[in-house]
């Protein structure tokens, strides 16, 4: 461990897809929107459409969705629909990715700096917060692009603004990250990144230093991370 903390100060992560496995909640979310708004048919479409979605901001999504669909409520409406769908999900809870919290545990053991920097909403962010309880992990460290004047990922934003939080340099800081948004705006920050692997972001490994299944192999690819020249 003292190798990793001689290079690594604080640990950011993402949050849906990252630490919690809302991707397939997000998903569920937008078919019954377009749905309720009648768009029924074309399944391939819509499971192409969805899986571009992924790590992409709500009021991005919903532009998205806006142009494919022509869709003629405003954006506001759409975004306001989609929160409204998803805070029932979110105020349940939902599950961690395998082993976040033992790593995590380990960390704070070591000193080493966690925080929260995701694309999510500010409103949904708060529910979650709640819900998860995710101050116990992070205490205020907890940050969305609207702390950044709404600038989403690939926006390095979010990733600059919780390192300044958390007073650390961006090269002192990993990323844990799952969609190409998100690898993009850790490269943009100079953090090296570490991608939770899944269906959807298996063809971009190549635009992150290591990457893992889950929490539980988190340890031994920091150290190949860290190692590399």
């Amino acid at each position: 461990m003292e190798i990793i903390k001689n290079k690594i100060k604080a640990v950011i992560f993402d949050m849906d897809g990252t630490i919690i496995n809302t991707e397939d909640i997000w998903q569920k979310i937008t078919v019954d929107f377009l749905q309720a708004k009648g768009f029924t048919g074309n399944l391939a479409k819509q499971a192409s459409l969805l899986e571009s979605l992924a790590g992409v901001s709500l009021p991005g999504a919903c532009k998205i969705l806006k142009q494919e669909f022509n869709i003629t409520d405003s954006l506001e409406d759409m975004i306001q629909d989609h929160v409204l769908l998803a805070r029932p999900y979110m105020e349940k809870g939902v599950n961690f990715i395998g082993g976040f919290k033992d790593f995590h545990d380990h960390l704070k053991r070591n000193s080493i700096l966690t925080g929260i920097a995701t694309n999510a909403d500010l409103e949904t962010l708060s529910v979650l917060t709640k819900s998860m309880k995710f101050e116990n992990f992070f205490g205020n460290n907890i940050y969305c692009m609207e702390h950044v004047g709404s600038r989403p990922k690939p926006d390095p934003a979010v990733f600059l603004h919780t390192a300044t939080k958390l007073n650390v340099k961006p090269e002192e800081c990993l990323v844990f990250e799952d969609s190409k948004y998100g690898f993009q705006a850790a490269q943009k920050a100079g953090m090296k990144c570490i991608a939770i692997k899944n269906d959807g972001n298996k063809d971009l490994l190549d635009l992150v230093h290591g990457s893992i299944d889950d929490y539980s192999q988190a340890l031994e690819v920091i150290k190949e991370v860290v190692l590399k020249k």
